[in-house]
């Protein structure tokens, strides 16, 4: 069973090396324009998995960390996906930064999030 931190701890997070749900998820178009230009982006949905946690002991004096890994991503295909996924980040950034601000009156929940980002294409078993 993993150690719980006190709630007024926030650990590091960092993302290990293995890239290959990522790599898996990208066309090869995609691949050859993140090489053949640096600051090109593509659009994913990733999931991450804990793998590993340090820096937990109250005798050690580094700030505790969680390592996670990519272990699911898909990539928008073509410029309407891509769109879709820019909305829904919007939507989720402005939830996720509102929160306890006046902004927060017609807070999104991630139903409604997903449901006016992605609209017809997860139909209405949305929550």
């Amino acid at each position: 069973m993993m150690p719980r931190l006190p709630k007024d701890q926030i650990p590091e997070v960092k993302l290990d090396g293995f890239g290959g749900a990522i790599e898996e998820s990208l066309t090869r178009n995609q691949r050859r324009e993140l090489f053949e230009n640096p600051d090109s982006t593509v659009m994913v949905i990733a999931e991450l998995t804990a793998k590993q946690y340090t820096g937990n002991a109250t005798s050690e004096d580094k700030k505790p960390s969680v390592k996670v890994r990519v272990t699911f991503a898909e990539a928008a295909r073509g410029a309407e996906m891509e769109n879709v996924l820019r909305d829904v980040q919007q939507r989720m950034y402005k939830a996720r930064t509102s929160e306890g601000t006046f902004d927060e009156v017609g807070h999104e929940t991630a139903g409604s999030v997903l449901r006016h980002g992605v609209g017809l294409h997860l139909g209405s078993d949305v929550d």
